[in-house]
């Protein structure tokens, strides 16, 4: 039930004017808590207006649960107040009969647009969660996207340090070209590192590694330096 079946109640009857369209609400939760909200007061609203009915021989329990019901309703316009109290004067059954199948009409108008209402905002949240997982599935399509260039840009880094480094080995150069081909392996695993709890701990041992081979190799090339210089002649 709504306010205009209340009012219908109230006045025994309906003025002609339509009913306020409902402000837009953000979201279905809100229009729910809304709705919910303003149901269980239109449905007290009206049940006083029956009680009231009910005890039309009572003047104190009318007054008394049509206080209670106007509570519960918006302040009717000059023009509907004037329109009610006309009709009050006239006392026209057929004025009444007309007034009560133009209130049921206008009610079972409202409920139909509050029936499409919920059910467009059904149709929009459903069409938001739809997109809302399009839009994540497209995210992560472009971070694998993004991922499987940076594999490739560090296998093409890779392929060609691991050439050098044969290259190196090749021309006699070992510890040089040992040096590129570790590096190149490393390199190449490192997009695969990334995102791996290894990742530091493997950092960590190429870092180490680096500095065996860079102590290995100045010792070595001190070593080298050392047996290649001429002995100095005694001196006097």
């Amino acid at each position: 039930m709504h306010r205009i079946l209340v009012i219908s109640l109230l006045l025994a009857g309906c003025a002609t004017t339509p009913a306020p369209t409902p402000d837009p609400v953000p979201a279905q939760g809100t229009l729910d808590v809304v709705g919910k909200k303003e149901d269980k007061l239109e449905s007290r609203t009206a049940a006083a207006v029956s009680v009231a009915k009910t005890n039309a021989d009572k003047p104190d329990v009318v007054r008394a649960e049509l206080t209670v019901a106007e509570a519960g309703l918006p302040k009717p316009s000059a023009e509907d107040l004037a329109y009610a109290q006309a009709r009050a004067l006239k006392a026209d059954p057929k004025a009444y009969e007309a007034n009560v199948a133009n209130a049921t009409a206008a009610r079972a108008d409202i409920n139909a647009m509050w029936a499409k209402l919920e059910a467009e905002q059904k149709q929009n949240a459903e069409a938001m969660s739809k997109m809302v997982g399009e839009i994540d599935t497209l995210k992560k399509q472009v971070d694998e996207a993004k991922k499987e260039g940076q594999r490739n840009l560090y296998t093409l880094v890779a392929a060609g340090m691991m050439v050098l480094g044969g290259l190196a080995v090749a021309f006699g150069r070992v510890m040089i070209g040992a040096g590129l081909l570790v590096s190149g392996v490393c390199i190449g695993a490192v997009p695969y590192l990334l995102d791996s709890p290894w990742f530091l701990p493997s950092v960590g041992g190429l870092f180490l590694v680096g500095l065996l081979l860079g102590g290995w190799h100045l010792y070595s090339g001190h070593i080298k330096t050392d047996h290649n210089d001429p002995p100095q002649s005694p001196t006097a």
